[in-house]
């Protein structure tokens, strides 16, 4: 039997950042491309005779949601290409790649282009791949709840490759789809969730693939926890997360991948926004005493806080630590009705968010989330906002919306500045 190696969710490009030196390429950048080199080499040792790309690892945006310039993605693509190289000269079938819900179908069709006979991008397609029949499904994905018409599902094979949302308590595709698939198919293989398991949704022969390496669309993938209160001196620690799944003879086996950084997670529960920033300090103080400070990628979640920019400048001090994202949790409310004009009842402020969240495209969702964790949270919706904090909030949206709409951020500093007079004034 055929033995395949099958990667999924690198992420590649997503941590493109912008520079206007043709040769400087962003720190993360850099180590998601030493990962990619690290992983390529871990896969060729497992000698497969073909390796399939299950989605997501080449992305057309930046994390904030901007389209990835091409003079910038320019910086990263010779090293890509030399390393899907390398996997082609030792996988005899060659490279066949699905396209995921950041990737771009022009990408994929250059790429084979550019590459030669040995690398396939398919979509809706079944393909022989040594004695293994594999039917590679498009991409149906959307945000929320959503289906797939019958007439645009694979009639059955041996595997099915997919890229959709698993419903794992969360919105999906529907559970029926993949039990249909699952009796249609003897295995599934379906990227985008970025975590392994085997027989999710109660179905023996589903597996839902691994993130390949780190990257900024992390999706709760830590190796490191910190919880403030709590001992700081132990840690919780788990094995790595990432990697892929080979197949041979039917048998699935996880190979584990492990980076060249650690990925910390810190939580933090505070009452007040001084005890937030103490909890901050601590836990920091504890990861400024680590040999590895310099190579640790940190994620925040801080619950006692409005602002974000509260913790920044605490952060700030630490600059040996890479502080990749920081996530405001509101407090555990009682619900709260909003009479909004134009409804026929009344709503709580939560069904109003999921009214929203899933009413909206990515990237606006991801926007609209944050202005609901800082701005429109039922503590501000509910009391009397004076002029100073309607100001400070009007800031707030600004600051959030600009980076989304392309604002320098000098534009929006001048315009505060013009209608500062005018809002004292009113």
């Amino acid at each position: 039997m055929s033995r395949i190696a099958i990667l999924s969710d690198a992420h590649l490009l997503i941590q493109a950042e912008r520079f206007k030196e043709e040769d400087r390429r962003s720190p993360r950048g850099e180590i998601a491309l030493r990962n990619f080199n690290k992983v390529v080499s871990q896969v060729i040792a497992q000698e497969p005779e073909a390796v399939i790309l299950a989605g997501d690892m080449f992305d057309e945006r930046e994390k904030g949601g901007e389209w990835i310039a091409d003079s910038e993605a320019a910086k990263y693509w010779p090293d890509i290409r030399n390393e899907l190289g390398r996997l082609m000269e030792y996988a005899k079938y060659g490279i066949y790649a699905l396209r995921g819900n950041h990737d771009s179908a022009p990408v994929l069709k250059e790429l084979q282009d550019s590459l030669g006979e040995g690398f396939h991008f398919i979509r809706d397609k079944e393909e022989e791949i040594g004695d293994q029949c594999v039917y590679f499904m498009e991409t149906r994905y959307q945000q929320g709840n959503y289906g797939i018409p019958e007439e645009e599902l694979p009639r059955g094979g041996q595997i099915l490759i997919m890229h959709e949302t698993l419903p794992w308590g969360m919105p999906g595709l529907e559970q029926e789809v993949f039990q249909k698939l699952g009796r249609r198919f003897s295995l599934l293989f379906n990227g985008h969730m970025h975590h392994y398991a085997h027989g999710p949704l109660d179905i023996a022969n589903l597996y839902s693939l691994p993130a390949l390496i780190p990257s900024r669309e992390l999706k709760g993938n830590f190796t490191l926890e910190y919880r403030w209160p709590g001992d700081l001196e132990k840690p919780k620690v788990k094995d790595s997360p990432f990697g892929y799944l080979l197949l041979e003879d039917d048998e699935v086996a996880f190979k584990r991948y492990h980076p060249i950084q650690s990925i910390v997670n810190i939580q933090i529960e505070g009452s007040t926004p001084g005890e937030v920033i103490t909890g901050i300090n601590e836990v920091y103080s504890r990861l400024m005493e680590r040999e590895d400070r310099d190579n640790l990628w940190v994620w925040i979640s801080a619950r006692g806080v409005t602002f974000e920019d509260t913790l920044k400048k605490e952060i700030n001090k630490y600059s040996e630590i890479n502080t990749m994202d920081i996530a405001i949790k509101t407090r555990k409310e009682a619900k709260k009705s909003v009479e909004l004009k134009g409804l026929d009842k009344m709503i709580t402020l939560s069904e109003l968010e999921t009214k929203v969240l899933t009413s909206l495209p990515w990237p606006e969702r991801d926007l609209a989330q944050q202005l609901f964790q800082e701005i429109f949270t039922g503590s501000n919706l509910s009391r009397k906002v004076d002029s100073n904090l309607g100001r400070l909030l009007f800031q707030r949206l600004l600051e959030l919306s600009a980076p989304h709409y392309g604002v320098p951020q000098e534009h929006l500093g001048g315009f505060l500045g013009t209608i500062d007079p005018l809002w004292k004034r009113g």
